[in-house]
């Protein structure tokens, strides 16, 4: 008996700790624990596409179910990391959004299915640059970019 209840609670702690949230407050002003300049021309330390066919480096989507998300996107409030969205001067790194061509990183964008990340937010879409605000970390993984 002691050994089957040992066995439930290893499985019920090893399923909680195995799915995790994190928490990114999108700014436009002031001080946050990144900034990222976003460039729609010219060079960047990164550069992303976005598909909505065929195949990506890794694949999003939007969900309207806070619990299920990987990444729940706030523009105020407390989160586990804050990032600045910037157009113009100085950022930590640039990104740059490339329509066509080849890209560092490519992002499959999807409406429903199976996807590697999900995204929550209160607005129903999100923009390319919050996307990658939120998903900053693991690109700059996938580009294989050191800080």
């Amino acid at each position: 008996m002691k050994i089957k209840i040992l066995i439930l609670l290893c499985v019920l702690f090893s399923t909680s700790s195995s799915f995790s949230q994190e928490v990114v407050i999108i700014k436009d002003s002031g001080f946050a624990d990144m900034s990222i300049r976003i460039k729609e021309s010219g060079f960047g330390n990164i550069s992303v596409q976005f598909k909505d066919s065929g195949f990506g480096d890794f694949s999003v989507r939007v969900t309207n179910n806070e619990l299920e998300a990987d990444y729940i996107i706030k523009h105020s409030g407390f989160g586990d990391r804050s990032v600045r969205i910037k157009e113009s001067g100085f950022g930590d790194i640039d990104i740059l959004i490339k329509e066509r061509g080849f890209a560092d990183v490519t992002i499959l964008t999807k409406e429903r299915g199976e996807v590697d990340f999900l995204i929550y937010s209160k607005k129903e879409r999100l923009s390319k640059s919050e996307i990658v605000a939120a998903l900053i970390n693991v690109i700059k993984k996938q580009a294989k970019y050191k800080d």
